[in-house]
């Protein structure tokens, strides 16, 4: 029996619908099975068994790298928690080192050794690629557009891998072919990052070529891989290949990568807006937050998905859905407890005009008017006790995250209890992203979109590129589109104010990331690029001669740890296990559309002034196994991992990364910087 299968991966440019394909082909794992690819059945089965062994697994917005999906979140100022996610203080340099740091330093991704077989590793992958890239030309009972369309998602698919490759390892491997057992022999040296961009580049530009920009019968190719997404992800490849991490000359204006990455994202930007992209669909705050909260998989008409991940919201068979909405919800919503925000990045949020947050507000300062007067986003972005978060069973749900000492604490005996069961180690908590159409029990089967790129994030990119050009006018004026479409005036440049060279322009880049992007998985590769733990300086491996932290005015993680703060009810109004503002609270509540909400807001800072203070949580947020706070501590040379062990001892012709060393305590000497000109300039 033939069914739809709702297991989706992409969107205008990444994801899959199986038109049509048989229930067995949801259990597909190895290519082999489909050694006759010409027909037109058997090669969109092949198409969409490659998207999903690239995509399966990407469960969360905050995950990143294909098909190994982890969450690199806990090393930014969205997140916390250390002790769960590898040591940053007294690991060794060696390649045994690397599995210490196993989520950060993605040990194993590359893959055991390059072979023949299906391992679904990095190069297992590109090797399905090139399978089918192999035989397109030699297909009988195929049509020329199939046969087109089946190319560029290859070509895209196989940029993409790469491009992951270089993020994690510098220099890799090149493949274009199917690798056979004699070359393995031989070897299959790393090329250089340079090459490797060369090649991404040319995969790019001619799936650009081959895809359309809006797929035909949008209601059911929605999510797959387009010309525009081609474009985009360009953009991003050669942004990074400017950025200090790989370019040396980073601090040159006129160095030519950053005039090459300026050029490709124009392009793209043009290219996107002639086809309909753009950032015409949020007109305020309330348009921008239903647009990330969407589960429409058909074709929600959105102008900013460039590449997504659709999800099913059915639980059968191979089905796969968005784990966001589940954790992000309160206990008091059927969810997972939420996700508290460290206060670094609540203070990191603007004022409503888009000047920087007043001292007066921020909560480093035990401030109980963090709430007030606001960017936009911020109310879209978290939730916080007093304010409207509704869902299906409670669409006027008012969600309350206080705690309360039941007994009272000393030093080896305390006991907290939360309103309404819920228990935050932060006075504010995501919403981002959040759908209010799910009831309890639906929770776990979301559908909503995973937006892997945005129109935003291209629009961001050119304005970096321009910064870093020493266009400071285009720059801010591209930042201000942004903000103006949430409802932050155009008044002093959208409160970005007088940005008096390029540095300043490239810092107004990062932040309006830092507020536009948080929570979708940008904010980690942001810090990476720009070498922002320790500004390039480190002593196991200096990476800048320019300190980019220095340069920008931005301070550098390294040697800070995040910080939480608890909503605590004043011990001396209460002890006990009732709630002691339940009947009090009843007539408070903040809606973000309604047109009074900062009087709204007003009155519940007074509530919270009157019956709260902000307390340090029972155990710091970046701490070691015994509790004891710790700050990050990132080496140069974690910017790019070394190879371990196995892989080195499988294929001994690859080499050491810098700065660590290889199974025999040599130190690596394969440099991921280098001066080499792309041969792709277009």
């Amino acid at each position: 029996m033939k069914k739809k299968s709702l297991l989706y991966v992409g969107a205008l440019a990444m994801s899959f619908f199986f038109s049509g394909c048989s229930d067995s082909f949801l259990d597909m794992k190895t290519y082999e099975k489909y050694d006759d690819f010409d027909s037109e059945t058997r090669l969109s089965w092949y198409v969409a068994g490659v998207y999903d062994r690239f995509f399966h697994g990407y469960s969360d917005p905050r995950k990143v790298v294909i098909t190994s999906w982890v969450n690199r979140n806990n090393l930014t100022e969205e997140a916390w928690g250390i002790d769960n996610n590898g040591k940053m203080a007294g690991e060794t340099s060696t390649a045994s080192g690397v599995s210490d740091l196993n989520e950060y330093f993605m040990k194993g991704y590359f893959g055991n050794k390059l072979d023949t077989k299906d391992n679904n590793n990095a190069y297992s992958r590109i090797r399905l690629c090139n399978v089918l890239l192999g035989e397109l030309d030699g297909m009988k009972n195929v049509s020329d557009e199939s046969k087109r369309y089946a190319k560029g998602q290859m070509l895209f698919l196989r940029a993409m891998q790469l491009f992951e490759l270089v993020r994690c390892y510098g220099p890799v491997p090149i493949v274009t072919t199917v690798i056979n057992a004699e070359v393995i022999e031989n070897g299959y040296p790393r090329s250089s990052v340079t090459q490797c961009v060369d090649q991404i580049v040319k995969d790019l530009d001619e799936a650009s070529r081959l895809l359309p920009a809006v797929w035909p019968n949008a209601s059911v190719n929605y999510g797959r891989l387009t010309s525009v997404g081609a474009l985009a992800y360009k953009s991003r490849v050669l942004l990074t290949y400017a950025s200090p991490l790989f370019n040396k000359d980073w601090d040159n204006p006129q160095n030519i990568r950053w005039q090459i990455a300026l050029k490709a994202t124009q392009l793209a930007r043009e290219a996107a807006e002639n086809a309909g992209y753009g950032l015409g669909q949020c007109v305020n705050a309330k348009g921008w937050a239903e647009m990330l909260g969407t589960n429409d998989n058909t074709n929600s008409g959105n102008k900013e998905a460039l590449i997504v991940k659709l999800n099913s919201k059915d639980n059968t068979g191979y089905s796969e859905h968005n784990g966001w909405e589940k954790d992000i919800r309160l206990t008091s919503q059927g969810g997972n407890g939420g996700v508290s925000v460290p206060v670094e990045l609540i203070d990191a949020f603007p004022m409503a005009d888009g000047t920087p947050a007043t001292e007066a507000v921020k909560i480093k300062n035990e401030s109980m008017d963090f709430i007030l007067n606001r960017d936009p986003r911020f109310y879209r972005t978290f939730a916080f006790s007093g304010v409207k978060w509704g869902s299906k069973e409670n669409p006027e749900d008012i969600v309350w995250a206080y705690q309360w000492f039941n007994l009272p604490p000393t030093d080896d005996q305390y006991s907290l209890s939360g309103s309404d069961e819920n228990k935050v180690n932060s006075p504010c908590f995501v919403r981002k992203m959040s759908n209010a159409a799910f009831g309890e029990d639906e929770l776990q089967f979301s559908n909503t979109t995973i937006y892997e790129y945005r129109f935003a994030e291209l629009v961001l990119n050119l304005a970096e590129c321009y910064a870093a050009t020493g266009n400071v006018t285009e720059a801010v004026r591209c930042i201000g589109e942004i903000r103006g479409r949430v409802g932050i005036p155009a008044t002093n440049n959208y409160g970005l104010g007088s940005v008096a060279d390029r540095y300043q322009a490239i810092a107004a880049c990062l932040k309006e990331r830092q507020i536009e992007l948080a929570y979708e998985g940008k904010r980690s590769w942001d810090l990476w690029r720009w070498l922002l733990y320790d500004g390039g300086q480190g002593e196991e491996l200096k990476l800048s001669n320019v300190n980019t932290c220095t340069a920008l005015g931005l301070a550098p993680l390294n040697g800070t740890c995040r910080h939480s703060k608890m909503l605590v009810v004043k011990t001396s109004e209460y002890i006990g296990d009732k709630d002691p503002l339940f009947e009090e609270r009843a007539v408070l509540g903040a809606d973000p559309d309604h047109a009074d909400f900062q009087a709204q807001l007003s009155q519940l800072v007074a509530f919270y002034k009157s019956h709260f203070y902000l307390a340090d949580p029972l155990t710091p947020a970046d701490k070691d196994n015994s509790d004891n706070p710790v700050n990050i501590l990132w080496r140069g040379n974690y910017y790019i991992n070394g190879l371990d062990a196995t892989v080195l001892d499988n294929n001994e012709w690859l080499g050491q990364t810098i700065g660590w060393t290889d199974q025999d305590q040599n130190p690596g000497t394969i440099h991921f910087q280098d001066d080499e000109i792309l041969t792709v300039t277009e």
